[in-house]
């Protein structure tokens, strides 16, 4: 099979039910993202999504904060351009996770 991606295939063993028939393989892109695929032969669908790790329990050691801070001011950014759509309007359109400020 060609490889479509530079990087690396790694044997890791994805717990899943046993009813779950799809397919899962992990690579690890050349800049370190991971990246989950999953096969599903069953279905016409198809998704993409990406998990940044950002967030209360990814803020560096003596950061505490520093992901409140951020999302403190995309919300304030929305306020001072309101003709602008915001970083967190885009995500909710897009079907992604909407903080909550």
């Amino acid at each position: 099979m060609k490889t479509l991606f530079k990087g690396k295939e790694e044997t890791v063993k994805i717990m899943k039910p046993l009813s779950d028939k799809r397919e899962y393989r992990r690579i690890v892109l050349e800049n370190s993202l991971q990246v989950l695929l999953i096969s599903d032969p069953e279905t016409d669908k198809c998704a993409a999504a990406m998990n940044v790790a950002v967030g209360y329990f990814s803020d560096p050691e003596g950061l505490h904060g520093i992901s409140y801070l951020l999302g403190t001011i995309l919300y304030h950014a929305k306020e001072e351009c309101p003709s602008k759509k915001s970083f967190i309007e885009y995500v909710a359109e897009h079907m992604g996770i909407r903080i909550l400020l």
